[in-house]
């Protein structure tokens, strides 16, 4: 997982991978330019001078983005959990968005999480994927 994509393997555990279904989930992004176009405005200086100066954004947008992200992704497979479609969650994702996961993640479903590395493996073909992420799992047992 990155901040804007989503790769879910099912049934890697069993076997050699065969027959895994690739779900793929694409974040609602938000382009910054459209955020920044209302610009926050300026402001005076409490000084003598009068000086006026930016006043910053708020918030951080992108990174709300991938907390809103992270929280779907959550809720998908907490759903995929209760359903009993898995007992066992291998999570890879870049290092920023692993950070995000670990608190959108209710402790249910953290409790299936046995493997939780900061890898992006996004950008593999599907076969690639599915090598390496059985690869991880026979090196960190």
């Amino acid at each position: 997982m990155n901040a804007v994509r989503a790769r879910i393997l099912q049934g890697v555990g069993d076997g050699d991978g065969e027959g895994a279904v690739e779900l793929v989930s694409r974040a609602r992004s938000t382009h910054l330019r459209d955020i920044m176009t209302d610009k926050p405005g300026r402001s005076f200086s409490s000084g003598a001078t009068g000086r006026r100066s930016a006043i910053e954004m708020g918030s951080d947008p992108i990174l709300r983005d991938m907390q809103d992200f992270a929280s779907e992704t959550a809720e998908l497979l907490e759903k995929h959990r209760r359903a009993g479609d898995f007992a066992r969650l291998a999570l890879f994702a870049e290092p920023k968005m692993l950070g995000i996961l670990r608190k959108e993640f209710p402790a249910t479903l953290w409790a299936t999480v046995f493997l939780d590395l900061p890898l992006n493996l996004i950008a593999l073909s599907e076969r690639d994927l599915r090598a390496r992420v059985l690869e991880e799992i026979r090196n960190h047992k």
